[in-house]
């Protein structure tokens, strides 16, 4: 190993030390070491996990502005804005950035959630370096063509109608309103119609300017790439960009409901759709592993409590599931359910029995290594390409630091029984939960 990357190293370790995450030793057994990082001047993270086996790149850029972050009246401002950051530069007229990808035998994708927007360029690795700069260009230096702007409205608002068609992103969307309401979780990351159509190309230079500087944003870098020439290329690019002054954000804190609260609504669907949401901590806390435990042992696939229980023996829903997700400041713990509306009361009985069951019953050893083994496949199933690894590193990076990547499997593994219970009781009230529905019309 040369000085240069022993040192890469040692300033990893250094910086991962603040983090929440590394608390606990390294996981010596973590297959995401050893990892790379580098922290510029300016305050931009630059991380790099080295896979000499596997021949594609993926070149991936984190940005701490997500909906969260929107203006007040101006909901969808930051997913608008992630619309328009490939559709051009000056250096790069509309339609070149995707056909230079493309050129390359790679392509282009972003994303917007509540707290952060990504981007990634996926290209077979020796035209990493050619990403890299495609990237930064198209990140530091965007038109906001007027023209782009009201085309990229019109593509949205069919997003959004097409967003409202899935039963269950729409009963998620009702859950976080109803849970956090007058919080900034409560607005839709895709936004609304009617904050779309007030957007302006001024509001979109003005969000570039505020959150698009160096010490908010993560460079990750994955594949059969040298960490030196990355690093070296990434201060090139990046490098000379000033720090800048990053708002405040909204401090949330979690609402303790007194009792649950029914959001219904009527469609031409031939079942209803029900989801359970309750109230949870954010992802980068012990809590938040705990609950991801309880949602495999409720609602985790066959061998789960809700399937064995109200598919398998009592035939009272056609599809079951429990998770917890997790953002910055909150999490949703979530229970959902297709069924013949005449069940509803009947599931509803059988998922608060099961609730209490986490809350009461210390989850026996059988199941506890089910779950575990569970937990760990479903985190290696997530890192199976470079992409899916760069999105991993860069999403817990942004949640508090990336050895909460590297110590994942580990936290996971290290949950008790008591911790379950005690998260279900902490968190899951029988009593207290947003009901979503979708129910037939006329029923």
């Amino acid at each position: 190993m040369s000085k240069k990357r022993i040192l890469c190293y040692l300033l990893a370790v250094v910086v991962f030390a603040g983090t929440i995450a590394s608390a606990a030793p390294v996981d010596p057994h973590s297959t995401l070491m050893p990892l790379q990082m580098q922290v510029f001047s300016n305050g931009m993270r630059v991380i790099v996990k080295e896979i000499p086996s596997y021949p594609i790149a993926t070149v991936n850029v984190w940005v701490n502005a997500g909906s969260v972050h929107d203006p007040d009246g101006l909901s969808g401002l930051a997913h608008f804005f992630e619309h328009l950051i490939f559709q051009g530069t000056p250096q790069r007229p509309k339609g070149q950035i995707s056909s230079e990808v493309e050129s390359l035998g790679g392509y282009l994708n972003a994303m917007t959630s509540y707290d952060y927007t990504t981007y990634f360029i996926v290209v077979p690795s020796e035209h990493a370096a050619q990403a890299m700069e495609i990237q930064a260009d198209a990140l530091l230096n965007p038109l906001f063509d007027q023209q782009e702007i009201d085309r990229e409205r019109s593509v949205i608002h069919e997003e959004i109608r097409l967003r409202d068609s899935s039963p269950q992103t729409y009963l998620v969307d009702r859950a976080l309103e109803g849970l956090f309401e007058d919080t900034i979780y409560s607005n839709p990351v895709i936004g609304t119609i009617e904050d779309l159509d007030k957007i302006n190309r001024e509001q979109m230079v003005k969000f570039h300017n505020e959150y698009y500087v160096p010490n908010n944003m993560v460079l990750v870098v994955t594949g059969n790439v040298d960490a030196g020439c990355i690093f070296e290329q990434a201060k090139e690019l990046y490098g000379g960009m000033d720090p800048g002054v990053i708002p405040a954000g909204e401090h949330i804190v979690l609402p303790q409901l007194e009792q649950s609260v029914t959001s219904s609504s009527e469609r031409e669907v031939e079942q209803s759709y029900i989801f359970l949401g309750y109230p949870a901590p954010g992802l980068n806390t012990h809590d938040a592993a705990a609950l991801t435990m309880a949602g495999i042992l409720l609602g985790g696939g066959r061998s789960s409590y809700l399937y064995r229980e109200l598919v398998e023996k009592e035939h009272i829903v056609n599809s079951v599931s429990a998770s917890y997700s997790g953002f910055s400041e909150i999490g949703l713990f979530g229970i959902y359910a297709a069924l013949d509306p005449d069940n509803t009361e009947l599931f509803l009985n059988a998922a608060r029995k099961e609730v209490e069951r986490l809350q009461t019953e210390p989850v026996t050893p059988e199941e506890l290594a089910r779950v575990r083994a569970m937990a760990r496949s479903s985190l290696a199933f997530s890192m199976e390409s470079s992409s899916d690894l760069a999105l991993f590193l860069g999403q817990m990076e942004i949640y508090g630091g990336v050895m909460g990547a590297v110590n994942r499997s580990a936290i996971l593994e290290q949950i008790t029984a008591e911790d379950i219970q005690r998260a279900a009781g902490l968190y899951l009230d029988p009593d207290a939960y947003i009901r979503s529905e979708i129910i037939p019309a006329g029923r």
